[in-house]
């Protein structure tokens, strides 16, 4: 490319940095809103419950358990007063390792970093309550609470997983459009 062109085309799309939270907010609800009816088709039976909890799962996915909850982004802010769960995430992970940009992984290490979040979280909640409100049994409130999710995602392990899949699929996407612009850029 002559050297003029490539610097016309670098002025009218100038690729400094990252796509920003709000870029990938609207591709995250556009690529959903295109991806249903294909996701319909791929559920068995086309059934459209299942289809509407692999999208929630992908929306969810790419906007609140993003790739980015490693810095303070939009995603991150998007948790108001919760993101405090979030904070100790955001200061151990390297923005864009393979531990939250990873393809797959990083969506599923997300998930289990979160619900260790809300485990601990949970457990200090119950201290506090028993110390200071209603004497009670946190171990066994925490083990009622497990035995009820886990008979919930039994009850409904087909839901869970395409919801699963949803969320995994918004970390794809996402790494895939970061890698694209990182490409682009190196092109450019």
């Amino acid at each position: 490319m002559p050297r003029g062109l490539a610097f016309q085309a670098r002025a009218r799309f100038p690729l400094t940095h990252m796509p920003s939270g709000k870029v990938h907010d609207k591709i995250t609800v556009a690529t959903a809103a295109l991806a249903a009816p294909a996701v319909w088709l791929l559920t068995p039976s086309h059934d459209p419950l299942t289809s509407c909890a692999a999208v929630a799962g992908y929306v969810f996915g790419g906007l609140w358990m993003s790739d980015d909850l490693d810095t303070h982004s939009v995603a991150y802010k998007r948790w108001g007063a919760l993101r405090i769960l979030w904070w100790p995430y955001k200061k151990l992970v390297p923005h864009r390792s393979w531990i939250s940009h990873g393809l797959g992984v990083g969506p599923l290490l997300r998930v289990a970093y979160f619900t260790l979040a809300l485990y601990v979280a949970a457990h200090a909640l119950l201290g506090i309550i028993n110390t200071w409100i209603i004497p009670l049994n946190r171990d066994d409130v925490l083990r009622q609470a497990a035995i009820w999710l886990l008979a919930v995602l039994s009850r409904h392990q087909s839901l869970a997983a395409w919801a699963l899949g949803g969320l995994i699929a918004a970390g794809i996407a996402h790494g895939a459009l970061d890698r694209a612009v990182s490409t682009a850029k190196k092109l450019w």
